[in-house]
């Protein structure tokens, strides 16, 4: 009899029938009614897949009372209830791969998008106005300037060495200094900020810092200085940051995540003072094979008795 998963998360058409190849797949996005849905099947689920962004909680794992494993398609671990998992004895394996090599780089990417106003310059091309009109908007150089990090995690260290390589001055808040960090820590997230032209945040969301990137830290980054969200949106209040770009209180904002995905706010979509892309941070081909590969590869070890690998294992 085949085991029986349910897919809670989405993940791209490939991989979900890549899975479906393997096991007989539940997908929750399907139903009508979530509730009566888990309350029919969920029982017979003994494997859950996720993705790291959006993750599982205790209720979910409490309408599976059968479940043993969790697959998360992703590296991320901060969606998950790890505390809930581990009471129960589920395991839990992420998919090793190198999306935070591929966040960091898209951090520099858009930290020169908004330098240098790429985009803009770009549809300024296509609408034939370059001819007749040039283009006088005036970007900023990275070289000599300040790259503040918010969370010097492994994401917050690729974006330094990156940003380093173009001649920046790296600087970093946390809630503790990091040891054999060649960076200056900064205690204070206000002071990072006003000394900050870049404002890169690589912190993952948790209740400490959902909403942390508040009004007071836009006002202290300033008229010269970018925001870059290679994140969560969550860390960000929206609210405050549609202020802040109508009101010039900073710069521009370089973002990759938004508080409600895929909703973006219509200030934010339309402001010039913004660079945007959608949540792409991991969204290359040898990230997403590797992903591909691993959570199939972790539910297929598991039910055949064979260790998951270390780099995969998160628990037990």
């Amino acid at each position: 009899m085949a085991i029986e998963i349910l897919l809670a998360g989405k993940i791209p058409a490939d991989d979900a029938a890549a899975l479906k190849a393997h096991f007989k797949v539940h997908t929750l996005a399907d139903a009508k009614d979530a509730v009566a849905f888990l309350a029919e099947i969920g029982s017979r689920i003994r494997g859950l897949v996720v993705t790291g962004f959006r993750g599982y909680d205790k209720a979910l794992l409490n309408a599976l009372p059968n479940v043993q494993i969790v697959s998360v398609w992703g590296a991320g671990v901060s969606e998950l209830d790890l505390e809930a998992a581990r009471n129960r004895g589920i395991a839990v394996a992420v998919t090793p791969d190198d999306s935070k090599v591929a966040v960091a780089e898209l951090g520099l990417g858009l930290m020169l998008a908004s330098a240098r106003w790429i985009p803009d310059s770009d549809q300024h091309v296509r609408s034939g106005k370059w001819e007749a009109e040039g283009y006088p908007r005036m970007g900023i150089g990275l070289a000599g300037r300040t790259c503040g990090i918010v969370a010097m995690g492994t994401i917050g260290r690729y974006v330094a060495e990156r940003a380093k390589a173009f001649g920046m001055h790296i600087s970093y808040f946390g809630p503790r200094e990091k040891k054999n960090v060649p960076y200056l820590y900064q205690p204070d997230l206000l002071e990072l900020a006003r000394s900050s032209e870049f404002l890169v945040l690589c912190c993952p969301n948790t209740p400490e810092t959902r909403g942390l990137i508040n009004a007071d830290v836009l006002e202290a980054l300033g008229a010269d200085g970018t925001l870059v969200n290679i994140a969560r949106g969550p860390v960000v209040d929206e609210d405050a940051l549609v202020l802040a770009l109508q009101e010039g209180t900073i710069r521009s904002a370089a973002l990759d995540v938004y508080a409600e995905e895929p909703h973006v706010p219509e200030a934010i979509r339309l402001s010039k003072r913004t660079v945007l892309v959608a949540h792409i941070g991991t969204q290359i081909h040898d990230v997403r094979e590797k992903r591909k590969q691993f959570f199939i590869q972790n539910l297929e070890d598991f039910f055949n008795g064979r260790p998951l690998p270390d780099a995969a294992r998160i628990l037990p």
